[in-house]
């Protein structure tokens, strides 16, 4: 069972500014700005951890953008909406990289894709060959069989974590501790 979160009091300015930023006051974007900037840039980074911590700036960019382009997604709780914009934009962030490496495997192979059913075979054909290479497959070799299968369905397949649970029968906990497993084992075995 999940805990209710403790709601941050809003107090008569907060809503004094979300009333000023909903009726498209620049100087209210300013100061919200100057109010949330730097807990979302610190959430940010947080969750990006180790990877693309350079997009942080960018990122929280993004959330500003879509506050200000539909100031109707604030709520009185305004750094909390804040927040979710924020983790909305890195999860956009994170999706668009998974994508980005499938169309490189395809890129990389130079294959020209005109149907759906040549699409779904050429990235079976693209992984398949991926996999085969010797270097790819020397850099999965210190991971054990169930940590190169989850990594094999999250990264290169690009399935959902609960689905990737599903397909091999385990907890989404347990594939998630896989991969966190993995990538610990690659990174050790790369900066070595």
């Amino acid at each position: 069972m999940r805990t209710a979160q403790p709601r941050r009091p809003v107090t008569d300015a907060d809503l004094d500014l979300l009333f000023r930023l909903q009726g498209g006051d620049r100087d209210a974007f300013g100061e919200l700005y100057r109010r949330t900037a730097d807990v979302l840039t610190r959430y940010v980074a947080a969750r990006l951890r180790d990877r693309d911590s350079g997009c942080a700036d960018d990122l929280v960019h993004d959330a500003f953008c879509d506050a200000l382009a539909d100031p109707g997604l604030l709520e009185p709780d305004l750094l909390g909406s804040m927040l979710r914009l924020a983790a909305r934009a890195v999860t956009r962030h994170t999706w668009a990289q998974r994508r980005y490496l499938r169309t490189a495997y395809t890129v990389y192979e130079g294959r020209t894709l005109n149907t759906v059913d040549t699409v779904d075979n050429a990235l079976e054909t693209t992984r398949a060959t991926v996999l085969a290479r010797p270097g790819f497959s020397h850099a999965l070799a210190p991971l054990t069989t169930l940590q190169r299968r989850a990594i094999q369905l999250r990264y290169l397949d690009g399935y959902r974590r609960d689905h990737t649970a599903q397909m091999m029968g385990r907890s989404v906990a347990a594939v998630r501790d896989l991969e966190r497993r993995a990538l610990r084992r690659l990174h050790a075995a790369h900066t070595s």
